[in-house]
């Protein structure tokens, strides 16, 4: 979970101290609004970049609380699934080519070579990270109508059990993506009150 409040950021606190409190109040709450919107857009265009992942899905696991009177700060929840469940996905998000009738056939935007694909032997491929090879599961098979990967957990045909992997909630905590996220607040967070700042002033707002 990401806070998106003013405190701690000396540029801010300079701007605002210059202003009455009551002018405060009405320049605080927009401007961490605003900048949790930009920062929720933001995720849903990082971590996209790095697995391979849809920006509509990583956004739909994405809760925005926001900062509201008697309560200025904002908070950004990430869940594992698009369903805000678990920590983690099923690998069928992550299902890129699989071999039908001897033949491998890219069912998602891998990018695996000939070789990669003649390799499968009736296998399933998975692309996790973009730019990356594809993976395989000895006995990985797609089940429940298409929705999910399973395996089998011993010799004969039951049990099974789902695959589960990494999911949005452990890709945003990657070092690279969670301090991109937190750059841009902060760097958006003096943009937004300088803006909110205006827009009060040209209707008439006085500091």
């Amino acid at each position: 979970m990401i806070s998106v409040r003013l405190q701690g950021i000396a540029e801010v606190q300079a701007r605002l101290s210059t202003l009455s409190s009551g002018m405060q109040a009405k320049v605080i709450g927009p401007a961490i609004n605003k900048v949790a919107e930009k920062a929720r857009a933001e995720i849903a265009r990082a971590i996209p970049e790095t697995y391979a992942v849809k920006p509509a899905e990583v956004r739909s696991s994405i809760r925005l609380s926001k900062a509201r009177s008697g309560s200025l700060q904002a908070t950004i929840e990430i869940f594992g699934s698009a369903r805000k469940v678990g920590r983690s996905l099923n690998l069928i998000h992550f299902l890129a080519a699989a071999q039908i009738a001897g033949k491998a056939v890219k069912v998602r935007g891998a990018r695996a070579n000939k070789k990669q694909l003649a390799a499968l032997q009736n296998q399933l491929g998975f692309l996790i990270k973009r730019g990356g090879g594809l993976k395989t599961i000895p006995g990985a098979f797609v089940g429940n109508k298409g929705r999910t990967i399973f395996i089998r957990t011993g010799k004969a045909r039951l049990p099974i059990e789902p695959v589960q992997v990494i999911g949005f909630s452990q890709m945003f905590a990657s070092n690279r993506i969670r301090d991109r996220i937190l750059a841009k607040i902060n760097a958006d967070l003096v943009i937004e009150v300088d803006r909110s700042i205006a827009r009060l002033m040209a209707q008439g707002a006085t500091p």
